[in-house]
C-alpha cells in the first residue's frame, strides 16, 4: 500500500487529530464519529507503515486493566504528499521532513500556513538576513496590510535585535511590507513564562511555527 492509498478519508482523520496532540483510540474515535473498534484497526495499519507510534510514556499493554483501549499514539514522521498536474507534467511525490533542509522546512510550513500575499516578503527576509542560519525557530505571529509580525529565537541576539527588529522588504510585487521581529532567545522566554509575563505568555501562544530546528517552540508550548 502506498502513501496515497493510506491516507484515506477514516485514516486522514486520524492523523489529523493525532497531528494536534497523542490520543487514545477511544479519544480519536469521540472526535471523528468512528467506532473504536475501527479506529483501532486503522491505528495498527498506520503504525504498521511507521506513520504513528505509541506514546513513549505508556506502560506496558499487559499492566493496563481490562476495558477500552488507553494507550495514546502519535505521529512518528512527517511527511509532505504532493501532486503536479500541468501540461508537460504529472507527478505524485512524497517528501519526508527528516529529509528535508531547514529552508526547506521553512518553504513548506509558510506555504500551508500563511497567506500568499505574505510569501515573497518572508521569502526575502530570510534570504537578505541569513536567518535560517542565524535562528533556531521563526514563527509567524500577525499581519495587516503593510506590516508582518513574526518572533524569533536566536542565540544571535544583539546582532538580530540591531539590525532587524524592523525592516522594510520590497517583495517581488514592487510592494513593501515592514517585518517586526520580536527577538529573544530560550532562556528569556522560558524565564519570562515563569514569571508569567502576559507578554511572553502571548508571545508564545499565538505563535504559528515556520521553522523549528530544535523544537523550542513546541516545548515552551507545554509550559503554557
Amino acid at each position: 500500500m502506498d502513501t496515497e492509498e493510506l491516507l484515506s478519508k477514516s485514516r486522514w482523520k486520524i492523523l489529523k487529530e493525532l497531528a494536534k496532540a497523542p490520543r487514545s483510540a477511544v479519544e480519536i474515535a469521540k472526535k471523528t464519529s468512528q467506532s473504536v473498534a475501527n479506529v483501532t484497526q486503522q491505528l495498527q495499519l498506520l503504525e504498521a507503515y511507521h506513520l504513528i507510534k505509541k506514546a513513549s510514556d505508556e506502560k506496558d499493554p499487559k499492566e493496563h486493566k481490562p476495558g477500552k483501549p488507553k494507550t495514546r499514539y502519535l505521529l512518528s514522521q512527517e511527511i509532505l504528499l504532493t501532486t503536479v498536474l500541468k501540461s508537460g507534467i504529472a507527478e505524485k511525490k512524497v517528501l519526508k521532513f527528516k529529509e528535508a533542509d531547514d529552508f526547506q522546512k521553512f518553504l513548506i510550513n509558510l506555504f500551508f500556513i500563511i497567506d500568499p500575499e505574505y510569501h515573497n516578503h518572508l521569502i526575502k527576509f530570510v534570504s537578505i538576513t541569513d536567518m535560517i542560519q542565524k535562528a533556531d525557530t521563526i514563527a509567524y505571529l500577525k499581519s495587516g496590510e503593510k506590516e508582518i509580525e513574526i518572533m524569533i529565537i536566536t542565540e544571535h541576539i544583539k546582532e538580530v535585535r540591531e539590525k532587524y527588529s524592523n525592516m522594510n522588504v520590497v517583495g517581488f510585487d514592487g510592494k513593501t511590507k515592514k517585518i517586526i521581529s520580536w527577538s529573544h532567545n530560550k532562556k528569556e522566554v522560558e524565564e519570562g513564562l515563569e514569571r508569567k509575563e502576559e507578554y511572553f505568555i502571548n508571545l508564545v501562544k499565538n505563535s504559528i511555527v515556520l521553522l523549528d530546528k530544535k523544537d523550542y517552540l513546541a516545548e515552551l508550548k507545554q509550559k503554557l
